[in-house]
């Protein structure tokens, strides 16, 4: 594909992902105080543009950082899923929570995920333990998320969309164990068996039932936005 046509395809999304990740960013700074899960949700429209970028080199045929199909469409959905959706879906999991024993620790959450996520990158592009410290790491913020929520008084949200919200949170625990076997090397599937069982499980379990849950409750920030009279 030309590279006209793929910057016509993807400069839309690519604007609106910067646009969408500005206006989030100035709103977290324009409330009565500046909370970490807002500014998360404003940055994690940064791993959108990485995923459009990634998908841009896979349209292209080429490679980037020495790697080709299929792993630049892969990386692409990584940064989508992995990067945007699961810290949208950890900020927005900071809102529902009341206790602030469990609020302290899903925001220590929101800075370890995203380091997982780049030391997940350095293990892909062959840095020793790299792989095993992101498999292990995950699987440990996952859980303990779905500790901090189910257990930190999560009262602000409506009970349906709370319930679809604390599956979701499940989702990844269970998907992580095919995960954790394939960085230790005891690998449970290939790599087509990881991108149905754990990728798109994740993508459609985790991260989608997430943002269902969570557009459906609409759950208020910590922090609202002064009344400007």
């Amino acid at each position: 594909m030309s590279y006209t046509a793929i910057i016509s395809i993807l400069i839309l999304p690519f604007m609106l992902a910067i646009t969408v990740g500005s206006i989030l960013l100035w709103r977290a700074f324009m409330r009565s105080e500046v909370l970490p899960e807002e500014l998360a949700l404003a940055a994690a429209w940064g791993f959108i543009v990485g995923s459009l970028i990634w998908l841009g080199v896979f349209l292209r045929g080429t490679t980037l950082l020495g790697f080709g199909a299929p792993w630049t469409w892969i990386t692409a959905a990584h940064f989508a899923f992995a990067g945007y959706g699961a810290l949208t879906v950890t900020s927005l999991s900071c809102r529902i929570v009341s206790n602030e024993q469990a609020l302290k620790v899903l925001r220590v959450l929101l800075i370890a995920q995203p380091v997982t996520y780049f030391v997940t990158a350095a293990g892909i592009l062959g840095f020793r333990y790299c792989d095993e410290i992101a498999a292990t790491s995950y699987a440990s913020i996952f859980a303990v998320q779905l500790g901090a929520v189910a257990l930190g008084q999560p009262d602000r949200i409506a009970p349906a969309p709370r319930l679809l919200a604390l599956v979701a949170l499940s989702v990844p625990v269970v998907t992580m164990v095919p995960a954790l076997a394939w960085a230790w090397g005891s690998p449970v599937f290939d790599i087509s068996g990881m991108v149905r069982y754990h990728g798109i499980v994740n993508a459609i379990g985790h991260v989608g039932l997430g943002l269902v849950a969570f557009a459906w409750g609409r759950p208020p920030s910590h922090s609202p936005i002064p009344d400007v009279k």
